[in-house]
């Protein structure tokens, strides 16, 4: 095991896999409402039932473009530009995962979930659904 994993490489690591079109070249953001409860050992299909549908929700395919890697506090971070939905109708509820998957569908990997804890309340059509601030960090 190594004792030192220099910040060259943490920052090269990051960038080949979310910049730099390291397999998979495409990743993809998912909202899941409340009721779902998400840990290390959560698979999609556990979830499946709790993802937003609908009424403007679409999950969103991210490219190495979205991602930005950086120093960020305490480590190097590939933090994912804000992401945003527009609601057609007023039934989305509260929202409290925001999950980077490997695939659309609940075939992939969850490699991030984003837990807002008291979640975002949606109400009214045409309300904006940003995601920001999201981001995987590498601490030193």
């Amino acid at each position: 095991m190594a004792d030192l994993v220099s910040k060259e490489l943490r920052t090269k690591m990051l960038t080949a896999y979310f910049a730099g079109g390291a397999t998979p070249t495409q990743l993809y953001l998912r909202l899941y409402k409340d009721e779902a409860s998400i840990n290390e050992a959560t698979v999609l299909t556990d979830i499946a039932a709790h993802e937003q549908s609908g009424s403007g929700y679409a999950v969103l395919t991210l490219n190495p473009a979205n991602w930005t890697v950086e120093e960020g506090t305490g480590g190097i971070q590939a933090r994912l530009d804000d992401q945003t939905w527009t609601t057609t109708a007023d039934d989305w509820g509260t929202l409290r995962w925001a999950v980077i998957s490997t695939t659309a569908d609940d075939t992939g990997d969850i490699l991030l979930a984003r837990d807002y804890s008291t979640g975002k309340t949606v109400t009214g059509v045409g309300a904006n659904v940003t995601i920001d601030d999201l981001f995987f960090s590498m601490n030193d």
